[in-house]
């Protein structure tokens, strides 16, 4: 996968290729942007591009080269992601010592080592501090890209000794035509995928090719019940931070569709687009006050959890004021 078969990041992609051109590739790169929106493709491709035997002449790789297939096969010597383990959902001091080990190697094959840290904000404390000691010295022939949805639960010394790229969503006209498109995706199928995801290509495929959009729903149920209820815990709670975190914001995109069809707005921008009936009924039961407050409290526990505040007692706060 090249720069030419992403969609979405035009203006980062012609940063990059610019950097590339001019010969100025920062060692360590902190790449922030939400979850679902191609960073780790992105930089797979930033890759390629670096290490291409046979780069186009606008600079983008030429996917067909050794080093290009190696790197899309995850075979290359001298490209490596890195990401949480599994069992607990963080990024340990092991594996971030390996990697150090990795990049200090010479490469193999190409002019770069390329070291791609996912979910940096994953990594334990022990790990950051390996990290930020690896950060200090990167070796001449290396590029550690980190990869974050929240570079505030990054140590500030990290951030600090990192150059910082934003990356924004696709957009959901650019997601729903590549569904169309490439996917061959029922317009409204599409559509309705697109809105969903908040204009996140990759989140709209991960709903695509699994379950996750009904699992997402579930939780919604979930969250609406314990919080009608007054529950002590929401069911949620036992979910990652990061997890957590995308609950919060289907929750928040239910309350804003209520606040939409409560408004008389345009029915094309409801989120929530497969529950439009249940919508319709419960955006009569709040007034438009009480969902700005609730909107609010939302949006406040997420920053709070984020900032690694307990988990239960930001929940509370939902529950509290129902």
């Amino acid at each position: 996968m090249s720069f030419a078969s992403l969609t979405g990041h035009d203006a980062v992609i012609r940063l990059l290729k610019g950097q590339i051109r001019q010969g100025r590739i920062p060692h360590t790169a902190l790449w922030v942007g939400p979850s679902g929106i191609g960073k780790a493709a992105l930089a797979r491709a930033f890759a390629k591009a670096l290490e291409c035997a046979q780069p186009t002449k606008d600079g983008d790789a030429c996917d067909a080269c050794d080093s290009c297939r190696k790197i899309e096969q995850g075979t290359s010597p001298d490209f490596l992601t890195v990401g949480p383990e599994s069992e607990n959902g963080q990024i340990g001091i092991d594996q971030i010592r390996k990697l150090e080990n990795w990049m200090s190697l010479t490469p193999h094959s190409g002019k770069w080592k390329i070291g791609v840290l996912d979910q940096a904000e994953a990594m334990t404390d022990q790990a950051a501090n390996a990290c930020l000691k690896m950060l200090e010295e990167p070796p001449a022939s290396s590029l550690f890209i980190l990869l974050t949805t929240a570079p505030n639960r990054l140590l500030p010394t990290i951030v600090s000794r990192c150059h910082r790229l934003r990356l924004s969503p696709q957009g959901v006209d650019s997601v729903a035509v590549y569904l169309r498109e490439k996917e061959k995706v029922e317009p409204a199928m599409a559509q309705m995928v697109a809105v969903a995801s908040s204009g996140r290509l990759g989140m709209a495929l991960d709903f695509l090719r699994t379950d996750h959009l009904q699992e997402r729903n579930k939780n919604l149920d979930q969250m609406i019940q314990a919080i009608q209820r007054g529950d002590i815990e929401i069911p949620v709670a036992k979910l990652s931070r990061d997890k957590i975190s995308e609950n919060l914001e289907w929750y928040a995109a239910w309350l804003r569709d209520r606040l939409i069809l409560q408004l008389q707005g345009d029915p094309s921008w409801i989120i929530h687009q497969d529950r439009m009936q249940e919508l319709r009924a419960a955006s009569k039961t709040l007034s438009t006050e009480a969902l700005l407050q609730r909107l609010d409290r939302v949006y406040a526990v997420e920053q709070a959890i984020k900032k690694n505040a307990s988990v239960k007692n930001a929940l509370s706060v939902l529950l509290s004021h129902g």
